[in-house]
């Protein structure tokens, strides 16, 4: 059973995170990516670690499978990268903006010999913008690092390179919607996506507020603005997420702690009345959480049909899912899409030269 993107060929240009997460996708869907490294020390993210697996980092192997690794000198070695790209379906790049037009590999340039070309770039702020922009200076700029701080505490930040991410996932829509387009009518496309928008983007229930409400969403933490209760409890032995989105789950939540009175409770009718009286529940339920343990509080909502789940470390949520063997017995995260009649992905390591 052929993969969806079988026979499409992509040069890539990218490093760090957002463009080889987003050519990273591509290949897993079957296209054939080529992708260009510095000669020498080669992608950046090569020497981000440790921890390392044999001499490359994890973080660069975890974001390059499926892939085959050339190390060429953009200007000394100009020649086969523009017979390259001549035979490219779609370029990615992530250079500053006017980097690849100066070196003669901008879209103006290799559209000529190849008219139907799909060419994205992906930047932190836009074509108009030199600013260098990796995800922490974007998680800043945006809001999400303020948001994201406990209440009273210090500033919060994702784990992971969450603009690089969303940046990746919206370049690699944008290039199958180019696809399809180049099917119906045989155009080719440019392709801008930045980092800066596909966050506020991704943070549309923050920036909605912004917009519509005026309303500037303050610190949440481990809480989230507009429901309550709906954020983290601490427990005699450890932590539990619970969430109650719903009417229907509050009344069994309610009933569950003993509590059947919430349920008409002036304060707590309503989740517009529980967040405007927010830190009266919270202040109800942190004792009751904290009184018993996490496996007891997860039995008795499990059986309440109260969403919870306790925070785990990346080792033991890894341990739910079987992860993809790729060649060599290498173990990786899965992608997450499952189509049918389509045995993804190739499941390979990155091929170096």
């Amino acid at each position: 059973m052929s993969l969806p993107l079988a026979g499409i060929r992509i040069l890539d240009f990218t490093r760090a995170v957002a463009g080889p997460f987003c050519t990273m996708l591509l290949a897993d869907l079957g296209a054939v990516v080529w992708k260009i490294e510095e000669p020498g020390a080669g992608d950046e993210t090569r020497q981000w670690g440790p921890p390392f697996f044999e001499e490359d980092s994890t973080y660069w192997l975890g974001l390059n499978r499926n892939k085959d690794s050339f190390f060429l000198d953009l200007k000394a070695d100009k020649q086969r990268v523009l017979e390259m790209a001549a035979a490219a379906h779609i370029v990615v790049e992530n250079f500053r903006p006017g980097v690849m037009d100066r070196l003669g590999l901008g879209y103006d340039t290799l559209r000529v010999s190849n008219p139907q070309l799909i060419y994205a770039s992906v930047s932190g702020f836009g074509p108009e913008s030199t600013q260098p922009g990796y995800d922490l200076i974007i998680q800043a700029l945006s809001g999400l690092m303020h948001t994201s701080a406990v209440p009273g505490s210090e500033l919060g930040k994702t784990s992971f390179p969450v603009a690089d991410i969303l940046a990746a996932m919206f370049t690699g829509q944008a290039i199958l919607a180019a696809l399809v387009r180049k099917q119906n009518t045989g155009e080719g496309a440019r392709i801008h996506v930045s980092l800066f928008e596909s966050l506020l983007s991704g943070m549309s229930p923050l920036t909605s507020a912004a917009l519509l409400a005026g309303i500037d969403p303050r610190p949440a933490g481990l809480g989230l603005a507009n429901i309550v209760p709906y954020q983290v409890f601490r427990c005699s032995d450890g932590h539990l997420a619970v969430g109650v989105p719903n009417e229907r789950i509050w009344e069994r939540f309610s009933a569950e702690l003993g509590q059947p009175g919430w349920i008409t409770d002036p304060r707590f009718a309503g989740n517009a009345a529980r967040v405007q009286h927010r830190s009266e529940l919270v202040e109800l339920l942190v004792p009751l959480f904290a009184a018993d343990s996490k496996a007891n509080w997860q039995q008795r909502l499990n059986a309440a049909g109260v969403p919870n789940g306790t925070v785990q470390t990346v080792a033991e949520a890894l341990k739910s899912i079987t992860p993809w063997t790729l060649e060599g017995g290498l173990p990786a995260a899965p992608n997450p899409m499952h189509i049918s009649n389509c045995d993804m992905p190739k499941r390979r390591p990155p091929r170096k030269p």
